[in-house]
């Protein structure tokens, strides 16, 4: 893929996005990577898997859970998984 930007993107602008979707993007990684997701990948669909999450939420897990209620509560709410998830 080539990295140049054409000539006709200079025409976006973070004020010229009306999509709320875009902005809400544009406010969690920034607006030069949103632009560069509108050129290259306009009309493609991006899903990113829940699962991609897993591995990072489970270590998390084995690293903060004390066997307290307090710390499980933290985990279950900062993780948005279940306290049964917690002992698997």
């Amino acid at each position: 893929m080539e990295n140049k930007e054409p000539e006709w993107a200079k025409y976006i602008t973070e004020d010229s996005i009306e999509n709320e979707d875009i902005k809400a993007l544009i406010e969690l990684i920034g607006f030069d990577a949103v632009k560069k997701l509108m050129i290259h990948y306009a009309g493609i669909p991006i899903v990113i898997p829940k699962r991609c999450l897993t591995k990072y939420k489970h270590q998390y897990v084995l690293d903060t859970n004390n066997g307290s209620k307090r710390s499980k509560i933290k985990i279950v709410h900062e993780c948005k998984i279940t306290e049964s998830y917690i002992y698997k």
